[in-house]
């Protein structure tokens, strides 16, 4: 019989001796098994794959913006100007080993170390309103321990007795008094005349901790200024004088004000506490720094300069009269609505250091002994 003739449903397989015919069968039936847990093995891969990746992205983003969430986290991080203004603050360096936080509205002293320990004390800060006109409220701004001095009395108040005294705004310091009856508004409520009760063993401890030039940031819930402390060993580009420490710190905390802290240059730098005034630096207590920082942009603009065809002897010659660039890069300061930014006029450096950087709500009135 002629094999060539032989239809395919006409094949009897029992009666075919031939190796790859009878494995045929057995392989389609392998095939149709495999295949559909392949496929499914494969899908629920890409998924695993898509979401991890996923959240390594929100991952990476939430670190890279202090834990806000944004919503483009995903494959590609981009950060929004929004993303890049959050959390801004005029940073201050110090190469102390702690620095103080006065939060007034807390009535609260946290000590920050350069190890991140941060301790915390009960205080008393000043009350202006129970009728007696000596009486000063605590006021906000930065500041430094100027002096120290274990007993210390008073010139103002009756000859009062002030224990390991550490005035920081003019005569305004911290300190315990004789027994422990104030302790009562401690962490509670403003109470004193002006500086800042302790308990004496809190007290004591921050006196032999705190050196003369331990920086003070004094705030009622918000400051554009912020502490913290420089790489250890570090020392300044240059050696500064105090008209030019006073005239960056103004310049930093205005820029940013601004919405200028990507565009200006920023000297990282520690700050001399002894060109801090007793009566403070203004750390912008009453302006917020805004939502968004001006980012620079990049615009390249093309110049068409038209050839001109000259005719000499008769011959046509291309002739390109431009010398100048054809691509031109332009950084511009462009605000959120696509307008030039427009910013307030500052005179001159005085007014600059006038505005940003003395703090007049800290200069306070002097009150002599009775006679």
């Amino acid at each position: 019989m002629d094999s060539t003739n032989i239809k395919a449903n006409e094949l009897d397989f029992d009666s075919i001796d031939s190796p790859e015919l009878i494995s045929k069968p057995q392989n389609s039936k392998l095939i149709t098994l495999v295949l559909p847990a392949l496929l499914v093995v494969f899908i629920t891969a890409s998924f695993i794959s898509s979401d991890y990746g996923n959240q390594a992205g929100k991952s990476k983003a939430r670190y890279e913006t202090k834990g806000k969430e944004i919503k483009n986290a995903g494959k590609f991080n981009i950060l929004s100007s929004e993303d890049l203004s959050s959390g801004i603050k005029d940073t201050v360096y110090t190469d102390k080993n702690c620095w103080l936080e006065l939060r007034i509205d807390q009535q609260m002293l946290y000590q920050h170390w350069r190890n991140g320990k941060t301790e915390k004390y009960p205080v008393s800060t000043g009350n202006n309103h129970g009728g007696d006109p000596k009486a000063l409220e605590s006021r906000p701004g930065l500041f430094a321990i100027f002096s120290k001095e274990e007993h210390h009395i008073s010139s103002q108040f009756d000859a009062a007795d002030m224990y390991n005294y550490m005035p920081f705004n003019q005569g305004i310091g911290f300190h315990s008094l004789n027994g422990t009856g104030y302790y009562g508004s401690l962490g509670i409520r403003p109470a004193s005349h002006g500086c800042i009760r302790m308990k004496h063993e809190d007290v004591k401890k921050l006196y032999g901790e705190c050196e003369i030039g331990t920086l003070v940031l004094a705030t009622k819930g918000y400051s554009a200024r912020a502490i913290t402390f420089a790489p250890e060993g570090f020392e300044n580009a240059k050696v500064y004088t105090k008209e030019e420490y006073k005239t960056i710190l103004a310049s930093n905390l205005y820029n940013i004000l601004k919405g200028r802290y990507y565009i200006t240059e920023r000297p990282k730098f520690v700050v001399d506490p002894k060109i801090i005034p007793t009566s403070g630096i203004y750390t912008s207590y009453d302006v917020k720094v805004p939502e968004k920082q001006l980012i620079p942009r990049s615009y390249v603009t093309y110049f068409e300069v038209p050839d001109k065809v000259q005719v000499i002897n008769n011959k046509e010659i291309l002739q390109n009269e431009s010398s100048q660039e054809l691509v031109k890069s332009v950084n511009n300061e462009i605000n959120n609505s696509g307008k030039k930014n427009t910013e307030e006029t500052i005179n001159s450096t005085d007014d600059l250091v006038r505005q940003y950087f003395h703090n007049p709500i800290g200069i306070l009135p002097y009150f002599g002994p009775k006679k």
